[in-house]
């Protein structure tokens, strides 16, 4: 068993057929994740990121993030000025549109837009679109996400939700992609907020998930 990187629950293993590694299953919080021996290289993983050919003049690409902003901000009930979008990527098509809407937007992305936020930067919204997934320390992250926001203000978290199975997980797309090391459910993010003092406000049931910090 190993402890899950999200609440430390002592967590079982199964053996990905396909890409023949380890994959433990958090009984509590409902976290897979990948064993360290199937983690990249920050080379593998930048490799792969520049293979991604994502602009704004790819129109179902827009239309994702769009829909992604509409539900955030539907459920959203506090003012929004300034944004934060994490890991906005090599082409930051989800603060374009933000900005198209009137927002502050920052951008922050480990490779692409390396430079951190002032550090007494703090922010209404914070975005974080197909990311958490990539990230062995889910909640060192969430962690430090949440020390940047208002009190009351909102995390936006767009991820491929799972089914909470073996046999889902094995026949699914989402895993293959190497650079992809922790996979959640929304209870996964129900007990991080817990753990953080956040309330999780609501999701899709697919990919979104909203969190706010306490006032």
């Amino acid at each position: 068993m190993k402890k899950c990187p999200l609440c430390q629950t002592p967590s079982p293993s199964f053996r990905d057929r396909q890409l023949d590694c380890l994959t433990y299953h958090c009984p509590h919080c409902e976290l897979l994740f990948k064993e360290e021996n199937a983690h990249p290289s920050e080379a593998q993983e930048r490799k792969k990121y520049d293979e991604h050919n994502n602009s704004i003049e790819n129109e179902g690409y827009v239309a994702m993030f769009e829909a992604f902003i509409d539900y955030t901000l539907a459920a959203v009930d506090r003012p929004v000025k300034r944004v934060l979008d994490f890991g906005s990527g090599p082409a930051p098509v989800l603060a374009e549109l933000l900005r198209r809407r009137g927002f502050e937007v920052t951008i922050y992305d480990k490779y692409f837009a390396p430079e951190p936020p002032a550090e007494d930067a703090r922010f209404d919204l914070i975005t974080s679109t197909e990311v958490i997934e990539h990230i062995a320390d889910p909640m060192g992250t969430l962690a430090e996400l949440n020390a940047r926001l208002v009190p009351g203000g909102t995390l936006a978290l767009m991820t491929q939700f799972h089914q909470n199975s073996e046999a889902f997980y094995q026949n699914w797309w989402y895993r293959r992609d190497p650079t992809h090391l922790v996979f959640f459910t929304p209870r996964s993010f129900e007990i991080a907020a817990e753990r953080l003092q956040m309330k999780r406000i609501c999701h899709d049931g697919k990919k979104i998930v909203l969190l706010s910090k306490a006032l």
